[in-house]
């Protein structure tokens, strides 16, 4: 450990003397151009109080070519349009005149005889 300090310490020995008489230059310079651009950035900030706050455009309403309450119940009740409601609509008068689609119909998995165990059902056991 003794020659990695002496390393480390001769290192920056040398790095302290070569920049010792630019640092403070540096330093000063930097700190007046931080001191700029505070200065430009609460100058902005500022003036962002004292705009106007726009005001927003009320939406024109846009008027329908027709006035529904001006209809009268004569054309409401006109049949001039055609409507396509009922086109496919099929009308049955007697319901016993159709068929029984299920009258014979063959359930999958019917069994032709009622099942009889030859045991009794226990009826103790959940």
């Amino acid at each position: 450990m003794g020659l990695r300090d002496w390393l480390k310490s001769k290192s920056t020995s040398r790095d302290e003397d070569d920049t010792d008489g630019g640092s403070a230059d540096t330093e000063a310079a930097e700190k007046r151009a931080f001191a700029a651009l505070q200065a430009s950035k609460t100058t902005e900030a500022l003036s962002l109080f004292d705009e106007d706050d726009p005001h927003p455009v009320p939406a024109e309403a846009i008027e329908a070519p027709y006035d529904a309450s001006e209809a009268g119940l004569d054309d409401l009740l006109s049949e001039v349009e055609e409507s396509f409601t009922h086109v496919n609509e099929v009308e049955i008068a007697d319901v016993t005149d159709l068929d029984d689609p299920y009258a014979d119909a063959v359930i999958e998995g019917d069994l032709p005889q009622p099942v009889v165990f030859d045991d009794e059902e226990k009826t103790g056991s959940v």
